[in-house]
């Protein structure tokens, strides 16, 4: 038998799951490796296609796992919005990168990504310290996409 502690942690489970799977699948939908990717100069650290995609799999589980304790403690609610916010300016980099092949732009969009990331950690810090341990795979992760970015940006202008 379920009791209703159970219930709410499912429900915050499908919620988490069901908001990441937005900007989570928007984000894959303009992801192409065409010619452009493909005629960059990248740094010799970057990672090849492939782990680039288990990196940002690993970003949404990471995502899926801080919203669901936020929306399970109701207090914390707030600090999904700009989670949110941070998924979609994903989104919109990949327009721009990928679609639109703007570099400079993209590590602009970088940037200010990375310090929403800080931001957000600021407010973990204070509401919810457990997610905090999740939360450090996506600031290492935002760390280094930006680092790319950078390398990436110098290479190719």
């Amino acid at each position: 038998m379920f009791s209703m502690n159970k219930v709410k942690w499912l429900w915050s489970i499908t919620i988490a799951v069901g908001l990441v799977l937005i900007y989570a699948a928007l984000s894959a939908y303009f992801v192409e490796i065409g010619d452009f990717y493909k005629s960059l100069k990248l740094p010799s650290f970057s990672l090849p296609p492939v782990w680039i995609t288990i990196g940002w799999s690993i970003i949404y589980l990471v995502d899926i796992a801080v919203i669901s304790r936020l929306v399970y403690y109701k207090e914390s609610t707030y600090i999904v919005i700009p989670i949110m916010i941070l998924g979609f300016l994903n989104v919109i980099w990949c327009i721009v990168f990928f679609m639109f092949n703007q570099i400079v732009l993209g590590f602009v969009l970088l940037v200010l990504m990375l310090l929403l990331v800080f931001v957000i950690t600021a407010f973990i810090i204070k509401e919810d310290s457990f997610s905090l341990i999740f939360w450090q795979i996506k600031i290492v992760w935002y760390i280094y996409v930006t680092i790319v970015g950078y390398y990436t940006m110098v290479l190719n202008i």
